[in-house]
């Protein structure tokens, strides 16, 4: 499976005349890797190793702080080359690029290096079996974290605690959550990114969770209900669930983004909210970034089997969510 990520980038060398590619951005060190981390500031748009990708070899480049974890926790078995904290990456890239030019996923501030960044998205895109099969074990595991901190919340449980349980939750079981919202009964129908505050939340809860392991996203959302919901919420929530199948079913290879994006907006107005969209995103491509590329009009990235993908429906108060896997005899559904 590695074999096929090298011959891919060692196509883009030849065609992009480089001598080398470093992939620094933790999406891409985890694609490439098959699920290793080089983070250690998960604010940090890049880790603390790259990939650095020749015509001749593979090798992961970091400081000789780092080099010890890396070597026999993330990536055992690989060429680990090492530089002190103190002098900088740059003359050990230059030197395994062989004189020439290197690309880069998060390029030197220099301008030496070539950005390669949109180059590289794509080929991971689409996941081998063992990503699939990675993906199948985050969201099952996404699922019981968040499904068990749902079950300890009451009313009086204030947003940030009931976010806390979530995270705790996630922590505990390898995941991390890079996207966490929680909104209790009174702040719910007002925002669509409810970012926890000190509210109790009363009648019921929504939970937003994209949990994150080996570089690989599971999206979904919960309602926790103390009472009933009203008729208007329940046929809310009844929509969205409604458009959220509708969306799976339109996902099919060799349409486009932008197509089923198209097809989104048929399906809130057939659901009597015919401006439902324009108040949220609603999802689109996931994998190594909860949402790779997100559906629009005219977005022409093809869909295609071994994709996954994460549509989130929304009405005021109601939301839908879930990841799927798009697998060759059609949608596999991992969490929602």
């Amino acid at each position: 499976m590695r074999y096929q990520k090298l011959e891919q980038i060692r196509a883009l060398l030849d065609e992009a005349g480089l001598g080398a590619i470093a992939l620094r951005r933790p999406e891409n060190f985890a694609w490439y890797s098959g699920g290793a981390d080089n983070r250690v500031d998960h604010a940090s748009p890049t880790g603390v190793a790259d990939i650095v990708v020749t015509l001749t070899g593979e090798h992961v480049l970091t400081d000789n702080i780092e080099a010890p974890r890396m070597r026999e926790e993330q990536t055992p078995g690989w060429d680990v080359v090492e530089y002190e904290w103190y002098a900088g990456p740059g003359d050990v890239v230059r030197n395994l690029a062989g004189g020439g030019a290197v690309g880069s996923d998060a390029p030197d501030p220099s301008g030496a290096e070539v950005d390669v960044a949109d180059r590289i998205a794509p080929l991971r895109y689409r996941l081998d079996d063992d990503a699939m099969a990675r993906y199948r074990a985050v969201a099952a595991d996404a699922v019981a974290a968040v499904d068990a901190a749902c079950a300890t919340f009451t009313p009086n449980v204030t947003e940030t605690a009931a976010a806390a349980a979530v995270l705790g939750a996630c922590r505990a079981a390898g995941l991390f959550a890079p996207a966490l919202m929680v909104a209790g009964a009174a702040r719910l129908p007002r925002y669509r990114h409810p970012i926890p505050a000190a509210a109790p939340l009363g009648a019921r809860a929504m939970v937003v969770v994209c949990a994150e392991r080996r570089g690989l996203y599971a999206n979904l959302t919960r309602f926790v209900h103390f009472e009933p919901p009203d008729a208007e919420l329940a046929a809310k929530l009844e929509a969205c669930q409604g458009i959220l199948a509708q969306l799976r079913a339109a996902t099919r290879p060799g349409r486009t983004l932008g197509d089923v994006f198209e097809d989104c907006q048929r399906f809130y107005a057939d659901a009597g909210h015919p401006d439902g969209w324009r108040y949220h995103h609603q999802g689109g491509l996931t994998g190594y970034r909860s949402r790779e590329v997100i559906a629009a009009p005219g977005v022409d990235v093809e869909i295609a089997a071994g994709q996954a993908f994460a549509w989130n429906p929304s009405l005021p108060g109601a939301k839908a969510e879930e990841t799927f896997l798009l697998a060759a005899a059609g949608p596999e559904v991992l969490c929602g």
